[in-house]
């Protein structure tokens, strides 16, 4: 019987020799330049991060809180170096860190799940391949959509003809899996992009610009209980496990017509898992073992570290290391044909939402 090997299986082998799928369906910024220079270390274990986001951003916070906590676990006067890039998505930070930097698992790659979006969704900036990663470490928070009206199983009827209008920062943002998910109970979308801040998008929520919004920042997430007493309802959570909600798998199933083998409910649960994701830490595929368990070895030691533990705890973050780390974020590099049925989605859906469509 021939042998089947995963590109992932692939190359892990070539790692332990010692040795993307970039679709463009969408007109995504592509004018991006990287630096010609590559990030070097000087010498062996000396550590850095590459921060896929600027400097002042939620996931630059972070960074340079897991620069301070490594260097304490490692014994260092001063924090680890970090290079911080442009972009709120990762996105440019991925390019820089698969073409730029030197894969010697010095510097890792401090991101978030929108990297993962954009990576599944064909972007056409993309040029990085995520299955080419070793995860060290990674978050998890809350997620939910809200609506002026909860969701019932007649409300597909009720608006056949009609589409609800959500709120994202982008088509192919964090908030892809409410638009999708909303697709798959078979209610027609339409996303009103640009609505990045919070506040604003509250707002438009209430005075009825908009129908649906999903909250994924801890301050949207803390903001849910004042919302639903102003009126608002929880439309279906993305976490599988929280109570903010109805899980929108329990709303998929419980309609007798759909198949939960849809290859389209696969990549939701894969972008949704992904839109959850506030931080991964990945090195790269190349990186030597001994290196690898040195990073492991000091990740578990700051996971434990108090500002760590109650930073997380503040913004109701789980921190994962491995082994449930690697599988967090196996499963949010998918099997080909089911990106391949998100982004023929996802083409279909942009025609009909561009303008004058």
């Amino acid at each position: 019987m021939p042998l089947s090997v995963t590109k992932r299986q692939f190359f892990r082998l070539l790692s332990l020799a010692g040795a993307g799928l970039t679709t463009g369906i969408l007109q995504a910024n592509a004018n991006e330049t990287l630096p010609m220079t590559s990030i070097k270390t000087h010498k062996d274990d000396d550590f850095s991060f590459l921060v896929g986001g600027p400097e002042k951003s939620e996931l630059g916070s972070w960074a340079s809180q897991l620069s301070s906590a490594f260097a304490t676990s490692l014994q260092e006067d001063t924090p680890l170096p970090v290079h911080f890039t442009t972009g709120y998505d990762g996105v440019t930070g991925a390019n820089l860190f698969d073409t730029r930097t030197t894969p010697d698992g010095n510097t890792a790659f401090i991101t978030s799940g929108n990297t993962f979006i954009a990576s599944m969704s064909g972007d056409k900036r993309v040029h990085f391949d995520c299955e080419r990663w070793i995860p060290v470490l990674c978050s998890l928070s809350p997620s939910i959509t809200i609506a002026r009206q909860p969701f019932h199983n007649s409300i597909p009827d009720l608006l056949k003809n009609r589409s609800m209008k959500v709120a994202v920062s982008s088509i192919i943002g964090r908030e892809l899996p409410t638009l999708l998910g909303i697709e798959l109970l078979k209610i027609n979308t339409i996303p009103v992009e640009g609505l990045t801040d919070f506040s604003t998008a509250v707002k438009a929520l209430k005075k009825g610009d908009v129908d649906a919004l999903q909250l994924s920042t801890p301050q949207a997430i803390a903001a849910l209980p004042d919302l639903l007493k102003d009126g608002l309802h929880s439309f279906f959570s993305l976490d599988n496990s929280t109570t903010y909600g109805p899980r929108f798998a329990d709303l998929y199933n419980q309609l007798h017509h759909y198949k939960t083998d849809n290859t389209l409910f696969d990549a939701w649960n894969a972008i949704a898992l992904a839109s959850r994701t506030n931080i991964a830490v990945m090195l790269p595929m190349l990186t030597p073992s001994a290196l690898l368990a040195k990073w492991r070895l000091n990740t578990g030691k700051v996971i434990k570290d108090n500002a760590i533990v109650n930073l997380a705890k503040s913004e109701e973050m789980t921190l994962q290391e491995n082994p449930v780390c690697n599988d967090t974020i196996s499963k949010m590099c998918p099997p080909i044909i089911t990106t391949m049925a998100l982004q023929r989605w996802l083409s279909v859906k942009f025609q009909k939402w561009s303008p004058g469509q």
